[in-house]
Parts: structure tokens; C-alpha cells; sequence
């Protein structure tokens, strides 16, 4: 299969995924825990692609790129932190880049146990 239509097929079921998060917890704290749990994955997907080789190219592209890349969403949160007044865009920034950073390490963490590496 093309490695666009693996894209945009992982693309379309993560827009969905946010689309139906966001729906159920609206404006900053839906983006954010759609932007963290994002973050865990990547960081669960990565480990395992390139440490454990589990997961080949085409499955990252779908999930990566694709899946992942379209359920988070860096202009949603660009927008609400440029709207809200400057302590909430200062916290959501913090928010954001701290926990989402913290959510990568997690998303590594739980593959190397799961891997039984240490």
C-alpha cells in the first residue's frame, strides 16, 4: 500500500478520535488530554519501532504520523493559549510542554517494562 494512503488512513481514524474527545471534554482540557495521551503514545510507539523493532515503517506511518499526528493538535492549543488571558495561556503552555514531555518518558517507560529491558 502507498505510504500516503497508510497516512491518511491513520490521519482520518485519529481527526475522528478528536473530534469525538473533544466533543465529550470541550476548549482547553479536552486539547490538553487529547495533546498528553498523544505524547504517551508516541513515546510508547517510538521505543518500541526503534529499540524492540516491533512495530515496522508502514505500521509507524499509520500510527505516527497518521493516527497520532491527527488526534493531537498544536494549532488548537496555539489558538486557545493566544485567546485566553495571561495566566491561563501561561499555565496551558506549562501544562502542555511539561506533562506532555512527562507523557513521552511514561509512554517509554511502559514499553521498556513491557519489554522486559530495563
Amino acid at each position: 500500500m502507498e505510504p500516503y494512503l497508510l497516512v491518511s488512513a491513520g490521519g482520518f481514524a485519529g481527526a475522528c478520535s478528536r473530534y469525538v474527545v473533544s466533543g465529550l471534554i470541550p476548549d482547553m482540557p479536552g486539547i490538553l488530554i487529547v495533546n498528553l495521551l498523544g505524547c504517551f503514545l508516541l513515546g510508547f510507539l517510538m521505543y518500541e519501532s526503534i529499540y524492540i523493532g516491533a512495530f515496522s515503517q508502514h505500521t509507524r506511518m499509520v500510527y505516527g504520523v497518521g493516527f497520532i499526528g491527527a488526534f493531537t493538535t498544536f494549532s488548537t492549543f496555539s489558538y486557545q493559549t493566544y485567546i485566553a488571558s495571561p495566566l491561563a495561556a501561561f499555565i496551558n503552555v506549562m501544562l502542555n510542554v511539561g506533562l506532555g514531555i512527562l507523557c513521552v518518558f511514561a509512554g517509554r517507560s511502559v514499553a521498556i517494562r513491557l519489554s522486559g529491558l530495563r
